[in-house]
């Protein structure tokens, strides 16, 4: 009984100190943890997904933080201990927490300056997720001050171990990151709840509109391409809503059906997946009678752990439609074929390849765009786009086919084809400084794209320079595949500007072994950094290629 009144006297002389020291240090780690939350949120606050990025070898973020808790341990017990020498006064040990508070602004100003693709937004989830790690990193340092108290019990004050128990907050940089996930994970139940409502609703708002059709569009790659073309073709005759950007989640559908009026005739749906039973998820919401699966690759290994997975994921958009429903496929992907052998229901295949139901050929690719004659039901018209490349007459082919479904003539089709604009990031055609052509390829780098984005380089006469980080998300494959890449860009290009760190090495490999000369090779350490070696180098002629830019989660 003694020795509890005494331990209770010992953390109620001391609670002034502990909550003092617990609000001051939650503030700094709030402020410390925008990294981490901008990560959290980029994965689609997937769990899974953050840590994995948290566990990656080039994680400099989390290195960063193990370095700033080392040299704050470290500085902490130097101080006090030097301090031992002249005084034996209890409040000089916190004149040790100077040199975390410094590492610690240092890190946080350094990580403000640094630049963004895609900014933290401060949605209501990521408000609510804030208030939860600032609860919960309160009450932890809370709980570590008051057992380091209690241990410092019957041990005299001069001691070094009680002038130095406070020193443990010095190791809460290293906790940050783990301390997010479990406030993630404390406000799942809240935020799946969440999640069913809005889905709920979407659901009744799209059940409420029998007369709209919907399409669904998913694959690797192009998803947003075929999307976009498909918009631009349907509206020269219904009033179409489609999702923007690349919003392919549950979400980015929700929030695009509450802009659905009643004007609109046609709903298109991205459908993006990263797990097997997304797709069924987004193809429960949506129900749709249309569905394109483009073409298939490894893209997404990471998570999705095998190419097996990755097709069963893709054909849940085929399970997910009706029974009077219409699929096309891609006929330029065997895996894609393959999914179109087993199609239960009315189906179509579209592409380049002889035998697609619909398809182009006589095509013509010059540094202004494609020409080509496209071929459906029996009939042809001859069609020209702003698009680059040979892929982009696949998927061009595959919204030609559901919109002549739909009712669309071969003549609005192709009006509807010489409308199309520019996509963003995706072989993006623009004017860069000293005359020099940049195409921006930023979004669409997977390794079928590459293969693209090189046989459009080659409709360009000039010097060629590459940009690019490398790819990503390839799971066991991604070595080789970057391997293969550099050796790609050996045949294509006279420059190569190699971004980052880990990647580059596979890419600097094969660009080598394709016998690449070293000299013709730069390494920097970021975009800016490329940009600034561009604007000393770029002459008038010069054509720059931007292959891939990595998500922030990736730098």
């Amino acid at each position: 009984m003694n020795a509890l009144l005494i331990a209770a006297n010992s953390i109620w002389s001391t609670f002034p100190a502990v909550i003092t020291l617990s609000v001051f240090n939650t503030l700094i780690m709030f402020f410390a943890a925008h990294k981490f939350m901008q990560t959290l949120q980029q994965t689609g606050y997937d769990g899974r997904g953050y840590l994995q990025w948290l566990k990656r070898r080039d994680n400099i973020y989390m290195l960063r933080l193990i370095i700033v808790s080392i040299l704050s341990v470290l500085a902490y017990l130097v101080f006090n201990i030097a301090i031992m020498i002249f005084t034996d006064s209890e409040r000089a040990t916190y004149f040790g927490f100077a040199f975390y508070v410094v590492f610690c602004i240092v890190y946080i100003e350094r990580d403000r300056k640094m630049k963004s693709k895609v900014p933290l937004v401060h949605t209501a989830r990521m408000n609510r997720l804030n208030i939860t790690f600032i609860i919960l990193s309160f009450f932890l340092d809370v709980l570590l001050l008051t057992i380091a108290n209690l241990l410092s019990i019957g041990i005299p004050s001069t001691a070094l171990l009680v002038r130095l128990r406070y020193g443990i907050l010095c190791l809460s940089p290293v906790m940050l990151p783990f301390v997010l996930i479990l406030a993630f994970y404390i406000n799942q139940p809240i935020e799946n709840n969440n999640k069913k409502k809005y889905i709920k609703k979407c659901k009744n708002t799209l059940k409420d509109r029998p007369d709209l059709i919907k399409i669904g569009i998913t694959g690797s790659y192009g998803k947003t391409t075929v999307k976009e073309i498909l918009n631009t073709i349907l509206s020269e005759k219904y009033s179409v809503l489609g999702t923007p950007h690349s919003f392919n989640t549950p979400m980015g559908i929700c929030k695009t059906v509450k802009r659905l009026k009643d004007s609109n005739q046609i709903f298109i749906a991205e459908m993006g997946a990263r797990n097997v039973g997304d797709i069924k998820e987004l193809a429960d919401m949506v129900k749709p009678q249309y569905a394109i699966i483009n073409g298939i690759t490894g893209q997404h290994l990471e998570t999705f752990g095998n190419i097996g997975a990755i097709k069963q994921t893709k054909y849940e958009l085929i399970e997910g439609l009706a029974e009077n429903g219409f699929a096309v496929f891609s006929g330029d992907n065997d895996i894609t074929l393959e999914l179109y052998d087993k199609c239960p229901v009315r189906k179509m295949t579209a592409g380049l390849k002889e035998g697609c139901d619909v398809y182009a050929d006589e095509i013509e690719i010059s540094d202004s765009g494609t020409k080509f004659t496209l071929h459906i039901n029996g009939k042809s018209a001859r069609c020209s786009t702003v698009l680059l490349g040979r892929h982009n007459v696949t998927n061009i082919c595959l919204a030609a086919a559901v919109a002549a479904d739909i009712g669309m003539s071969l003549e609005e089709i192709a009006a509807g084809i010489n409308a199309v604009k520019p996509i963003p990031h995706r072989l993006q055609l623009l004017q860069g400084k000293n005359g020099a052509v940049i195409i921006d390829d930023s979004f669409n780098a997977n390794v079928d794209g590459t293969k693209a984005a090189m046989e459009v380089l080659d409709h360009f006469e000039g010097r060629k320079i590459a940009v690019t980080p490398g790819l990503v998300e390839l799971g066991k494959t991604e070595d080789y595949e970057n391997f293969k890449f550099g050796q790609r860009l050996a045949e294509h290009v006279d420059k190569v500007i190699l971004v980052g760190k880990r990647r580059i090495e596979r890419i600097y490999d094969g660009l080598m072994d394709a016998g690449f000369n070293s000299e013709d090779i730069t390494s920097v350490s970021d975009l800016s950094a490329a940009e600034e070696v561009l604007a000393q180098t770029l002459c008038k002629g010069d054509i720059v290629i931007f292959e891939n830019d990595l998500p922030d989660k990736y730098n």
